[in-house]
């Protein structure tokens, strides 16, 4: 049976036991099942994973001079919003854009139950894309072991993706809209070290109901470069509970993370690192008397609400409500005494322009957003078509500086998915047509982790843009 098309309740069982190369095939899968077969199995010792090639075209891009690239980010402020950076990181241009994105990943799993049914497993996941790590710096997409015991649960530890990211991905993934919706807001989406908690499956009269607790832990990121860093890096610590529910027409989970001290961002993919020293003035041009203007500890904290409905057997709507808030963050200057410069192991969040003593620094304000998910899956035999659309709203803030919290977006997504065993089993072909649209020119919304994060179309100089998307993949 097409596992689109399974019962939710049945559904919702794999989603949370599953390894990591079978998760992501859930939620990528465009209406594939999970292979139960590994690719390559030697006892207890299993290999999974998927490999796909994908290629977007988009118009409206921002460039440089009518070149083919986008212009560079800006050092130090990723948002263009100061006056020091307007006039040097902006597009001049636009134009179109080809990306090509080939990804794979492979998941190696030991596994072994004792008579007694307590069950070990060890899980290693790489993820590659471009022929480089998914996530910049993060060399293992999962590294851990499990044990578990079927009346008491299962504990993790070691290197785990965030539900909030895993789960947003797995519910956006097949419409077509996996960047807008789980790679935006204030969630983590990976764990360096984590403990986590799953309880047995509830069965209950009106469905069943799993239960999950994680907490996640990293080193402090120790980035000054000054000769006396005058403030110790914090320790950055989080707690996620996590909530699935099901029936037979329901798949409903309930994700809240909140987090202190870790780098602040709207990249809901991003990993779980500490916050750059918190000393954000060093000496001022010339060489003048040393200054710091300290932050107070980053906090951040989501909560997602989302689900999928099947109101006839080959009709599913997929929805999803998102509430972030952020703490904001200064721009960080770890300042080098050799070269008489700042660099910027911290970009800041939600900052704006201020002075203390007659010199500039650029505080961060806290910031809240409400964001939403609505999609509709119709399938018919080898082929899924689904719609989609996300919707980025307005921020919440007392920022005096414009950095998007009065602007919105809306991305949408037409797409159509076919499985193709004629030419090999587990593979599918899929293609869409995306549009997006700004409420007006300037800093990105909020929830987006930059003014370009959508195929290169930069609110600053574009309202809206169109995208093409061509892809493959394949499970093993």
């Amino acid at each position: 049976m097409n596992e689109a098309n399974a019962p939710a309740r049945a559904r919702a069982a794999a989603l949370v036991q599953v390894s990591g190369a079978c998760r992501i095939a859930i939620g990528a899968a465009l209406g594939l099942a999970c292979a139960t077969a590994s690719a390559w199995q030697l006892g207890p010792l299993s290999l999974t994973g998927f490999a796909k090639d994908e290629i977007g075209v988009a118009n409206n891009v921002g460039t440089i001079n009518n070149n083919t690239a986008p212009p560079p980010t800006c050092y130090g402020d990723g948002r263009e919003v100061l006056p020091a950076s307007a006039t040097r990181c902006l597009p001049t241009s636009l134009g179109t854009m080809t990306t090509p994105t080939p990804m794979i990943q492979a998941t190696a799993a030991l596994g072994y139950e004792f008579d007694n049914a307590t069950r070990v497993r060890a899980v290693l996941t790489k993820r590659l894309r471009n022929g480089s790590n998914d996530i910049v710096g993060q060399n293992w997409f999962e590294k851990y072991v499990a044990v578990s015991y079927p009346t008491l649960g299962t504990v993790t530890a070691g290197t785990q993706l965030a539900r909030a990211w895993s789960r947003q991905d797995g519910f956006s993934y097949p419409i077509g809209l996996s960047t807008a919706w789980s790679e935006t807001g204030a969630g983590f989406g990976l764990f360096p070290d984590a403990l986590r908690y799953t309880s047995p499956t509830f069965d209950l009269p009106w469905g069943k109901l799993t239960l999950e607790a994680t907490y996640a832990t990293n080193h402090p990121n120790n980035s000054y470069v000054g000769p006396n860093g005058p403030n110790l890096p914090p320790t950055p610590r989080l707690l996620e509970l996590f909530a699935q529910y099901s029936n037979d027409d329901n798949l409903i989970e309930l994700t809240f993370e909140t987090s202190h001290g870790a780098g602040q961002s709207s990249w809901g993919k991003a990993p779980f690192v500490g916050a750059a020293n918190l000393p954000v003035l060093g000496p001022g041009a010339g060489g003048g008397t040393a200054q710091n203007v300290y932050s107070t500890l980053p906090r951040q904290s989501v909560l997602i609400l989302e689900g999928d409905h099947w109101f006839k057997p080959s009709w599913m709507v997929t929805w999803g409500l998102r509430h972030s808030t952020w703490s904001g963050a200064s721009i960080t200057c770890g300042y080098d005494p050799v070269h008489n410069y700042c660099t910027y192991p911290s970009g800041g969040f939600n900052y704006a322009d201020a002075a203390y003593n007659g010199v500039s620094y650029q505080p961060g304000y806290a910031a809240s957003t409400t964001d939403g998910l609505l999609g509709l899956s119709y399938y018919r035999g080898l082929w899924t078509y689904t719609a989609g659309m996300v919707y980025l709203g307005r921020a919440h803030t007392h920022n005096p500086t414009q950095w998007g919290q009065s602007n919105w977006a809306v991305i949408t997504n037409l797409g159509a998915y076919r499985k193709v065993p004629e030419i090999m089993r587990n593979l599918s072909l899929y293609g869409g047509f995306g549009y997006v649209r700004f409420g007006h020119l300037g800093p990105a919304p909020v929830s987006m982790p930059s003014n370009a994060q959508f195929s290169g179309i930069n609110s600053w100089v574009s309202r809206s843009g169109e995208t093409f998307t061509l892809g493959a993949l394949v499970t093993f």
